[in-house]
């Protein structure tokens, strides 16, 4: 294995994990920044050369996954540019001109028709200015993205064509995220974590805010982690309703798969209509290269695969249809595929909201309330025609199958993803010391200490050297969320607070920290013991106060989707941008370790402490 293990990476600075090991964040070439996509497809030639060079005749496996078009929409001017203007008719036209050019290359068929935008969903042109040139450039960028991880598979397999070996090998192309994610909310941001954290700024305040990261233009660059306005995601599923986390309609379920072997399937650009599901991939697989299912594994018992080969279809555009029978669920949303029927519930929610009050409305959820609609796909391709009161027997019987199909597949208790909002949380941690040794980087973005609405202290025991020293103590996250402890080539303590992007909060020492063996503290006293709250710092040397000042706020739950935690430096994207250009800004004296100490509040705090953290984790999952 090679690539990141984060449920979402910065295509910049990913923390990079090979098998069992971090690698760590990988540096840029030729003074230019380092771009994973780029990485990806590079190690994966050279390990189809090694394979060769150690065998002429092994078969071989590659399971090709590009972070893209998760979010962050990371790509830099070079793809988003050539899209300048492309989008400036906004996302109704751009879904319409989708839906012709999908009738105009037979892809769709033609009796196919375009699904209504939902209500929440604003039209372009009741947008203000600032609101269309900003929502213009985000989806600039995921162009660009998008471009661009097509690009890097085009020479992955012309690598494969170099090595002689594309007609005999099997490409399995699948394009998307279970739909197009809505999770960017009505507006996107400029930082993907401003939301997960609850803070909603409209576009003319992400304009102004990012002016001081060179302006909309800039979006998609180093110092930003987009995402794009939900309505451009419902575009982006064109012709079907919604979008990822939907598991009710086809926008949350249906991709793009393209499949060739020029050895093995003749057709070349044919369609197939036969319904296939992801769980159909390794039965094919295991057809087509002669080998049987496993029963066990190392001796253990293997759950037997759900899925059906889809070979059948290679050499019969009108074969029969041999996967009949399919259930989906996200987060309550479900539905149920039946021999070209398709029954849904939808849960009434938005994809994104993951608010108390709309939670608290499923306190008392009875499923049975939910209203279902029922779609025949053959004749419907895009469930633009609920037929539900029409075929009232036929819905019952699709219903009575989908509960009969959730409970062999483990999927209930309905919504018992959501369990920690009701209050059934896991046992609350007790460790308030953590300890890190000098040497350590790249702790994952969910391993770090939680430090979120309490008091706490770091404390760094380090060496400086008689004629002094500078660099980072302890970093996490970065620029646009995170914090760190550092020393500049004053001598002088800092500790930096990035408040997504919106705030920066810096406390500076009034004096150098001394020479020798020295402990350095930044202690925060919090206002009171809740998510976000504000307080008090003070930097401290050998027990000396040689700083302070306030924070009116912090990060309610998450600093980011993916950057980590280094001792005595500062991988990837830096906190504070200060020592950008000295990154990763390695402390030039000796840091022992770091420890954080949290203190306790009193049972009903932490209590409600936990409860929080454990929702929101629930929160930031979905945005995955």
């Amino acid at each position: 294995y090679w690539g990141f293990i984060s449920g979402a990476a910065g295509q910049y600075d990913p923390i990079i994990v090979q098998d069992n090991s971090a690698l760590g964040v990988p540096a840029g070439k030729d003074g230019e920044p380092y771009y994973f996509p780029d990485d990806l497809t590079d190690q994966s030639i050279e390990w189809l050369h090694a394979v060769r060079a150690q065998d002429i005749n092994k078969p071989w496996m590659l399971y090709y996954s590009t972070g893209c078009s998760h979010a962050p929409h990371h790509v830099t001017k070079k793809w988003s540019d050539k899209y300048r203007g492309k989008f400036d008719d906004g996302w109704d036209a751009y879904r319409e001109a989708t839906f012709e050019r999908q009738k105009e290359l037979g892809i769709i068929p033609q009796d196919t028709e375009l699904t209504e935008r939902p209500e929440v969903y604003a039209a372009w042109d009741s947008l203000s200015e600032a609101e269309k040139t900003l929502y213009r450039r985000q989806m600039e960028v995921f162009a660009g993205y998008s471009e661009n991880a097509d690009w890097n598979v085009g020479r992955l397999i012309d690598a494969v064509e170099e090595m002689g070996e594309l007609d005999n090998t099997l490409i399995i192309y699948i394009w998307g995220d279970n739909g197009a994610s809505m999770e960017g909310t009505f507006t996107g941001s400029f930082n993907e974590t401003t939301f997960i954290n609850g803070i909603v700024l409209e576009p003319a305040q992400q304009l102004k805010i990012i002016e001081k990261f060179g302006g909309v233009e800039e979006i998609g660059g180093e110092h930003t982690a987009p995402h794009y306005a939900a309505p451009w995601a419902h575009a982006n599923n064109t012709p079907f309703q919604w979008g990822k986390q939907m598991g009710s309609h086809l926008g949350g379920t249906r991709n793009p798969m393209v499949i060739a072997w020029p050895n093995r399937i003749q057709a070349g650009g044919d369609l197939r209509s036969q319904f296939t599901h992801a769980v159909d991939i390794a039965p094919t697989i295991l057809e087509l290269i002669g080998l049987p299912e496993p029963k066990a594994v190392d001796g253990i018992e293997q759950q037997p695969m759900d899925g059906t080969s889809f070979a059948y279809t290679f050499d019969d555009p009108e074969a029969e249809e041999q996967h009949t029978v399919q259930y989906f669920e996200n987060y309550g949303s479900r539905a149920i595929y039946k021999d070209g029927w398709w029954a849904c519930a939808k849960l009434d929610k938005l994809p994104w909201d993951f608010s108390p009050a709309t939670l608290d409305h499923f306190r008392e959820y009875d499923p049975d309330q939910d209203t279902w609609e029922l779609y025949y796909l053959p004749d419907d391709f895009s469930q633009a025609h609920d037929l539900a009161a029409e075929k009232p027997e036929k819905l019952e019987e699709l219903k009575e199958l989908f509960w009969q199909e959730a409970e062999r597949n483990n999927v209930l208790p309905l919504l018992g993803g959501f369990a920690a909002f009701f209050g059934i949380l896991p046992p609350m941690p007790t460790t308030t010391r953590f300890a890190f040794a000098g040497d350590v980087q790249n702790v994952q973005t969910t391993k770090t200490p939680r430090i979120f609405g309490r008091t706490y202290a770091i404390e760094a025991e380090i060496q400086v050297p008689e004629d002094g020293a500078e660099g980072v103590l302890v970093a996490n996250a970065d620029f646009i969320g995170g914090y760190a402890l550092w020393v500049d080539e004053q001598g002088l303590l800092n500790h930096t607070y990035q408040f997504l992007g919106i705030d920066t909060y810096k406390q500076t020492s009034t004096e150098p920290i001394p020479t020798g063996d020295v402990t350095v503290k930044m202690l925060f006293e919090a206002d009171e013991p809740k998510p976000g709250t504000g307080g008090k710092v003070t930097l401290w040397a050998n027990g000396k106060q040689i700083g302070e000042g306030t924070m009116p706020h912090t990060v309610a739950m998450l600093y980011s989707t993916y950057a980590g935690m280094d001792i005595g430096r500062d991988n990837g994207g830096v906190v504070d941008l200060a020592y950008e250009d000295k990154a990763p800004y390695a402390f030039t004296g000796t840091v022992k370790n770091v420890v954080f100490d949290l203190k306790p509040a009193n049972i009903e705090a932490e209590q409600a402490l936990h409860h929080h953290l454990e929702t929101q984790g629930i929160a930031h999952g979905a945005a995955g």
